[in-house]
């Protein structure tokens, strides 16, 4: 067998309750209003390729 090591001086981190980990997250407000889109953020714009003109001109989408 071998020797048993002693420990390091790094322990895992302390347990923690259920109560203090839900005070640490964020409210479903609180996220959204971190998530939402800027109003001064520029336009998205997407290119999509493979589609037939007649489908975009039915869907009203600008064709290149």
């Amino acid at each position: 067998m071998e020797p048993v090591l002693p420990r390091s001086g790094a322990s895992s981190p302390p347990t923690i309750s259920r109560a203090e980990r839900a005070h640490s997250r964020l409210s479903w407000e609180e996220r959204l209003a971190r998530n939402a889109r800027k109003t001064q953020a520029e336009r998205i714009t997407l290119i999509l390729f493979g589609i037939p003109d007649r489908q975009t001109i039915f869907l009203g989408l600008p064709s290149t």
